[in-house]
């Protein structure tokens, strides 16, 4: 599972100068306004950051990677004023959702952000500010290798948390109820933070 633990890789060859700390987490803004605000909708993203004037990537620099998680993939980057990197990414992949689960298409909306020259993590830590947003304890069964995850309903601006089991997760999907958002518990990603926006394709 956590396939998508080797997508940095391809972000090392964008350039990219040293972080420096910001009062406010610039990561986990970006992600609420592209990805969390329209609940993982990566039409909307992908419009919203093209207004904001973020640059497209070549999808080449994903196809190309053997690594890369996704069966479709279109990124978009933004220069940050402190010399970081944030990269959109939306499209979809297959990944079980809880130790033991079988796959699933999943729909997906990421934004990652660092420093890949340096492996410099962004900073502040926008895992606070996912945990405040939420409003909610992470769900046990998306804590694992390093990553963390919440799973709820959503009913407009509403989060509901979904009970701490496999079975109400599998019963949310099956609803077509299931948002989920993962992130990174360790800086183990090369130095990136990534928060993703993920509801099942079906």
């Amino acid at each position: 599972m956590f396939k998508f633990l080797a997508i940095p890789a391809v972000a090392v060859s964008l350039l990219a100068v040293p972080a420096q700390a910001q009062e406010t987490s610039v990561l986990f803004g970006h992600f609420k306004t592209l990805c969390g605000d329209g609940a993982g909708d990566s039409q909307r993203a992908l419009v919203q950051a093209e207004a904001a004037g973020w640059a497209k990537i070549p999808s080449e620099l994903f196809t190309s990677d053997p690594q890369n998680p996704f069966e479709n993939v279109t990124a978009m980057m933004n220069a940050e004023d402190n010399g970081d990197l944030s990269i959109l990414m939306v499209g979809s992949m297959s990944e079980s959702v809880g130790p033991g689960a079988s796959e699933m298409d999943m729909t997906v909306c990421a934004v990652m952000g660092g420093n890949f020259e340096t492996n410099t993590a962004v900073k502040p830590d926008p895992r606070p500010f996912v945990q405040r947003w939420l409003n909610m304890d992470t769900h046990p069964s998306l804590n694992d290798q390093g990553m963390m995850g919440y799973a709820f309903n959503r009913d407009g601006t509403r989060l509901t948390a979904i009970r701490p089991t496999e079975a109400a997760m599998t019963q949310a999907a099956l609803n077509g109820d299931l948002h989920i958002v993962m992130m990174n518990d360790e800086q183990l990603l090369e130095g990136a933070t990534m928060i993703m926006y993920m509801r099942p394709a079906f």
